[in-house]
């Protein structure tokens, strides 16, 4: 079943994939909600997400109601890590199919004057992966007790259900709120079990992902002399053949901003009032390590990209002016737009068309470790 699954997003169009990693995530958040008002623990009175928002941004929220319950609704580090660890099974899906359609995608845009054999050695990492069953048997069973480890801990000394109680003047205690919790595993052993269940299968993508990478930078640095590059003009296509890359590091991007939050909310739901002990700073380092991996490939990617649309710009004007003579440098723009095929629309480095879009995916990232900041100051 998940061999067809992937099958049919390798051959999904780009708008479909994209549309996979919205839509998932909101089936998945949507599933436990229904479940939640089976057991009635979905909704109580007053309580919003922007109850919980404004405990963690005192800024955002204000004039918002105040819990005398826990739901799932009223949750919302627990809906935050529900559509991260559901948008991470998603991106990487989406990344795996893009990169098995890169070859093809580079040969259609021109970039590429034949096919190489990168999607061999992305097909060739996938059968070794899943001929090493033992170790994705480990890496789950290792998932697996991170989340319960999460989960007894928070249960334990999360600041949370203190926070809530101390909204109410104490009049309800801390105590209550983790009694009335929607994932209270003494009152709903399912729902809890399914969502631990969900973090685990999260947080093994999570490391599917990151190992891929690792392989991914491995064999870019290999067929960097390897693979052959032609020019493709801005008028066939606005970011000289290189779109299919983008899509790639698009969801590197992703990766980023979903490692982040994911990060933020688990170190603000693992901290306590009683102050920051080892497992806070376990989910720190490995948040950070997350981010630190998702940064250089996104680093390496880009920098291969416009190294090499440096080389392939600077070796086609070389070969328009062969036989040519050299003319004069206030008519060059003409010359390269009449004989260059408009080689004075080509950018030196960065050939993607959006030069804003790289600076703002990385915005919501960015404000998810000002807040991991902010909970270490504390």
């Amino acid at each position: 079943m998940i061999t067809s699954l992937q099958q049919s997003m390798r051959r999904a169009p780009k708008s479909c994939q994209d549309a996979t990693m919205i839509i998932f995530p909101i089936i998945v958040t949507a599933g436990f909600f229904i479940a939640c008002l089976v057991a009635d623990t979905a909704l109580a009175p007053e309580c919003t997400p922007f109850t919980m928002l404004h405990l963690a941004i005192p800024a955002i929220g204000k004039g918002s109601g105040m819990c005398k319950s826990l739901p799932f609704w009223g949750d919302l580090a627990s809906i935050t890590l529900t559509m991260t660890a559901s948008l991470i099974i998603a991106a990487h899906w989406v990344f795996v199919s893009r990169l098995q359609n890169l070859d093809k995608k580079l040969t259609d845009s021109g970039l590429m004057a034949n096919e190489s054999d990168f999607g061999e050695a992305i097909e060739r990492y996938r059968k070794e992966w899943k001929a090493h069953w033992s170790l994705r048997v480990l890496l789950l069973l290792l998932c697996l007790s991170a989340a319960a480890f999460f989960y007894v801990h928070t249960h334990e000394r999360s600041q949370v259900f203190a926070s809530l109680s101390a909204q109410t003047s104490h009049l309800i205690s801390a105590e209550r709120f983790e009694a009335t919790w929607w994932m209270n595993f003494e009152n709903h052993p399912v729902i809890t079990s399914l969502w631990l269940l969900l973090g685990a299968t999260g947080g093994y993508f999570a490391v599917k992902q990151g190992l891929l990478y690792v392989y991914l930078i491995r064999v870019t640095r290999k067929a960097n002399d390897k693979w052959g590059f032609e020019y493709v003009s801005a008028l066939r296509d606005e970011s000289f053949g290189w779109k299919p890359v983008g899509e790639i590091i698009n969801i590197v991007y992703v990766g980023f901003v979903d490692f982040a939050f994911a990060s933020a909310v688990l170190f603000y739901v693992m901290g306590s009032d009683q102050g920051a002990r080892w497992p806070e700073y376990a989910i720190l380092s490995l948040g950070a390590l997350g981010l630190l991996f998702n940064l250089i490939a996104l680093g390496i990617l880009i920098t291969f990209m416009m190294k090499k649309h440096h080389e392939i710009i600077e070796r086609e004007k070389k070969r328009v002016l062969k036989n040519a003579s050299d003319p004069a440098e206030s008519e060059r723009a003409a010359y390269w737009m009449v004989c260059g095929t408009h080689l004075h629309l080509a950018p030196q480095h960065y050939p993607m068309n959006s030069r804003l879009k790289p600076l703002i995916a990385l915005t919501p990232g960015i404000f998810a470790l000002y807040r991991i900041a902010v909970e270490i100051h504390k």
